[in-house]
């Protein structure tokens, strides 16, 4: 019998949208092979084209839209960061549409399935681990009204008490995994709408490691899997060719575990002389000399480093076992090779001492000033199931002043109560034991988001601050930490800080003000630049004395300022230093970042 599968994806992320929904592609596929009729809802993209579905009552709504369709099961994903919103939805849609079966998938209820169902009777039943056999097996029983014991990987109710059924053993090989129904969407429109140009492929999952803040290694038990060299290529080959894709994330937790598979992904690549741009997830200790250059060589552009610690002694608690040096080795090959890193660090170990946090804050810094497109500091999240979770599970506490910012966007007043009800499900929302810390939980958020924002906002200045100047990280963030508290959510989230000048002043001395001010003013630039969507810089001409080009009334100012003037089409970045002392710098968007102050001293990649 054909039932109609509605597969919803609900608001995500309020920061970056980065695509399409790739695991309800995926199961679509599936369903549809087994002769299904599907729908896909994803507010999450719709969000970007509409703001009516970031407004109060979004459950409410999706709800209503999602039952215009009359479907005969609603299969929801959800990450521990909107799960809150997914429950709200379920229970929209049952209190509209009692006999429509509600069934939730992702790798969060896979660790709380039981406790969900437990709680929330508006979820009929839970998908756990992969759904690409689960979920056609459990319409198919559904539908048929079978017994649904026979299905393993499944979570459901049977009058009135949980049951899990057997453990779906994970798919011994990947290619058994259905294409992507990319018909399903607007690839072209998700392509355009996405901060990211790197549309996502599914390459497999699995990492070795046993990271004690990771919860892959629960889900995926620690194996190392993938599709084949040839399909991952086809794929890209497809979209490509369809529809004029050139750039792709390889969706792996650690690709390069097993170095001669991603040279087969780059040797299929080159054979197939298909002209694509690529990026994948790796560690500075998985990958080498002679993986970058076959990658590089095949179109590899971008890396992905979770380095998340800069203290050896945090490194080895965690149980990552970096061994930091090797940090600066590996970003100079992948920058000399043409590829641009990212590096990813955390922020909060219950165990961190404030020299521990200082020197993630400096790494952070120095990696995206020597060379990382971007470098990113995060809050340590307690996810459910995670040995972090666990050895904090009677300690944890809810405090809004603490919550991670980015998940707390398109929350109602009766979400934070759901959430405060159960700290097992929702343990991402709630604060770890600081109690003998010597920071607090809203000074560890308070870091990131200041850092976050330096980071995209005043990368070089605050670099030159920490690592060069003396400056402690911990004490620059105080000096701030008033004016940081007024911004709004919304606020943080957008980089709202304004640093000037005046700011930065109290921290130099004659010898190195000057240097310091035209490195905050080379950051306002990059900034202005990337907001008039020209990607990149590049310094062009000499640097020089106020010239006539500029306006006289600039020239009459006291006060040290930025200006931003347009000449024969090119940007023009003005720079008053003082009423005596005035620098004109030249730049235009070319494909490099290049200006000759700042190659005095640091290397700025092209």
């Amino acid at each position: 019998m054909m039932a109609k599968v509605c597969l919803v994806r609900p608001l995500l992320s309020p920061t970056e949208f980065n695509g399409y929904p790739l695991n309800l592609l995926i199961l679509a596929s599936s369903l549809r092979n087994d002769g299904h009729s599907i729908e896909i809802c994803d507010y999450d993209y719709l969000k970007e084209h509409d703001e009516i579905w970031i407004r109060g009552g979004f459950a409410q709504r999706a709800a209503a839209d999602v039952l215009v369709r009359t479907p005969d099961f609603v299969a929801i994903t959800a990450m521990c960061s909107n799960y809150v919103l997914a429950l709200d939805l379920a229970e929209q849609i049952k209190a509209l549409s009692p006999k429509t079966h509600i069934t939730f998938g992702g790798p969060h209820v896979s660790l709380c399935a039981p406790e969900t169902l437990n709680r929330y009777t508006s979820v009929d039943t839970a998908v756990i681990g992969e759904g690409e056999v689960t979920l056609p097996a459990l319409v198919k029983c559904v539908e048929n009204g079978d017994d649904l014991s026979v299905v393993p990987g499944l979570a459901f109710r049977r009058n009135g008490e949980t049951v899990v059924t057997a453990k779906r053993p994970l798919l011994p090989d990947l290619n058994l995994s259905p294409r992507p129904a990319y018909d399903l969407v607007d690839i072209l429109s998700y392509a355009r709408t996405a901060k990211s140009n790197y549309l996502e492929i599914y390459a497999g999952s699995g990492c070795p490691f046993r990271c004690t803040f990771c919860s892959t290694s629960i889900v995926w038990e620690r194996k190392y899997r993938t599709m084949s060299a040839d399909r991952i290529v086809s794929e890209m080959q497809e979209l490509n060719s369809k529809y004029g894709v050139s750039a792709f994330n390889l969706i792996h937790d650690n690709l390069t575990s097993d170095k001669k598979f991603i040279g087969e992904i780059a040797s299929t690549i080159k054979a197939r002389q298909l002209h694509v741009r690529w990026g994948f997830s790796s560690r500075i200790d998985t990958i080498d000399l002679e993986t970058i250059q076959l990658v590089a060589e095949a179109g590899c552009d971008y890396i992905f480093f979770g380095v998340e610690s800069g203290s050896e002694r945090i490194q080895a608690t965690m149980k990552k076992r970096l061994k930091l040096k090797a940090i600066w080795e590996t970003l100079e090959l992948c920058v000399s090779h043409g590829i641009a890193p990212t590096t990813s660090f955390i922020l909060g170990f219950p165990d961190e001492e404030l020299e521990d946090v200082a020197n993630t804050i400096r790494l952070a810094f120095s990696c995206k000033v020597r060379g990382a497109r971007r470098s990113f500091i995060n809050l340590l999240s307690s996810y459910t199931g995670t040995p972090v979770m666990q050895q904090n599970i009677e300690k944890l506490r809810f405090d809004m002043d603490s919550v991670n910012s980015t998940m707390v966007s398109f929350l109602e007043e009766k979400h934070f109560d759901v959430i405060k009800s159960d700290p097992f499900i929702f343990a991402n929302y709630y604060s770890l034991d600081y109690t003998y810390s010597a920071l607090t939980a809203k000074d560890y958020l308070g870091l990131v988001d200041f850092y976050t924002i330096c980071l995209f906002r005043y990368t070089f200045v605050i670099s030159f601050l920490i690592n060069e100047a003396g400056v402690n990280p911990i004490l620059l963030f105080r000096d701030f930490e008033d004016r940081l508290t007024r911004l709004s959510v919304s606020q943080r989230n957008n980089l709202d800080l304004e640093i000037s000048h005046s700011d930065i002043c109290p921290y130099l001395t004659n010898d190195n003000k000057l240097f310091a001010y035209s490195l905050l003013s080379f950051d306002h630039a990059l900034r202005i630049v990337s907001l008039s969507e020209m990607h990149r810089v590049l310094y062009s001409g000499t640097v020089c004395l106020l010239s006539e080009r500029a306006d006289s009334r600039l020239a009459e100012s006291e006060t040290v300022r930025d200006y931003l003037l347009y000449a024969n089409g090119d940007i023009v970045n003005w720079i008053e230093l003082s009423r005596e002392h005035s620098l004109l710098y030249e730049v235009q968007g070319l494909p490099a970042i290049r200006a000759e102050l700042l190659m005095q001293r640091y290397k700025v990649s092209a």
